[in-house]
């Protein structure tokens, strides 16, 4: 019993760190890019709004590798097998990551499909 309690503390403290998600953030599913406004977006110039977007195109790149890219899955899944049950936990984590890194990305995405649709309302590319 100690040694069950021992490998599986780990993924316990991944599990009890994670915030908890409300019903409307919880998804499953991709969803569809919409445009994001925020305050104050509507007396932007066309330059402004340009230097918002290449911002905003520069961090809407993840770096994150999938998970048959990630050397460090492999490697968790490996010695958790063999050795050390504990070692599985870093999947948890992974898992963690990549959603929070998606999320990330939609906000990027809809923040730039916002800026590009004022960018064509304002006409800037005449």
């Amino acid at each position: 019993m100690m040694q069950l309690q021992r490998y599986t503390l780990p993924l316990l403290l991944v599990l009890v760190s994670t915030p908890a998600i409300s019903a409307d953030e919880a998804r499953a599913y991709p969803r569809p890019v919409e445009p994001l406004y925020e305050e104050g977006d509507e007396q932007l110039s066309c330059r402004q709004l340009e230097q918002r977007l290449s911002h905003l195109e520069s961090q809407s790149y993840s770096t994150k590798p999938g998970f048959y890219e990630d050397p460090y899955t492999g490697a968790s899944i490996w010695i958790g097998s063999l050795w050390v049950p504990g070692a599985l936990s870093y999947l948890g984590y992974s898992a963690i990551a990549e959603y929070r890194e998606n999320d990330r990305l939609h906000h990027n995405q809809s923040r730039i499909e916002a800026l590009r649709r004022m960018k064509a309302n304002l006409r800037c590319h005449e």
